[in-house]
């Protein structure tokens, strides 16, 4: 048995890719179309509500700041979060608006990080639709302060940014959806007709056969039983 080396060069997936046009262009208009129906009409849309909090060290405001005040802000802002992190809130949100989720439900909807400034804490509720986030972000937030006053001696807490929706869905973001829909579409059907054409040990043309043995064909009989149109049958 003779080893053949096999090489793709980019004339051969130029080649693939115009034999396969039609198939490929089919496929990857599917894939793209199937993907912005999935996420426009399919797929629950999630919605999320956005407030912010100052949480300052000290409960007198002073003009002078330094490194040791940061820190210290920093330090309460991580604070906060993890006391508005707890379940005993989580709980006492969900008895209060009647939200009808589990303890570990309602704590996968509420994030919180920091917007840039050390001292501020934003605080973002996602549900089924706007106006349901907004209002369990709006007990929360009430929530929240409460929990600070009653747990927390130092330092203060404010709310300087009231909850609100943009009333557009966060997920799913059809936009991405249809971008990887085309490109999956294109690479999974390119994929598929490549392998089917490097396992494909027919021979096609006469380059072919120079590509393989370095013979070169002076000659061509086609063969009048081939089955599928364009084989051809090649004698030395």
């Amino acid at each position: 048995m003779n080893n053949t080396e096999f090489t793709v060069d980019i004339s051969t997936l130029l080649r693939v890719l115009k034999k396969y046009a039609v198939v490929i262009i089919i496929f990857t208009v599917t894939a793209t179309v199937t993907a912005f129906i999935l996420a426009q009409y399919i797929i629950p849309k999630r919605y999320s509500a956005v407030a912010e909090f100052l949480v300052e060290n000290s409960r007198v405001q002073t003009e002078i700041i330094n490194v040791g005040d940061i820190n210290a802000a920093r330090n309460m802002v991580n604070t906060c979060a993890r006391l508005f992190s707890t379940r005993n809130i989580t709980q006492r949100l969900i008895d209060e608006t009647g939200a009808g989720y589990s303890v570990d439900e309602m704590m996968k909807m509420i994030s919180m990080g920091t917007s840039g400034n050390v001292e501020f804490l934003r605080v973002i509720i996602t549900a089924d639709n706007p106006d349901a986030a907004v209002r369990l972000l709006e007990a929360f937030v009430r929530i929240c302060i409460d929990e600070y006053d009653r747990t927390i001696d130092s330092g203060r807490i404010s709310l300087v940014d009231n909850p609100y929706s943009t009333g557009n869905p966060v997920f799913p973001n059809t936009r991405l959806f249809v971008i990887i829909g085309l490109l999956a579409g294109f690479v999974l059907v390119y994929l598929v007709v490549f392998i089917m054409e490097i396992f494909n040990t027919k021979v096609k043309a006469e380059d072919d056969l120079f590509k393989i043995y370095n013979i070169p064909v002076f000659a061509e009989v086609m063969c009048f039983d081939a089955k599928v149109k364009g084989d051809l049958t090649y004698e030395q």
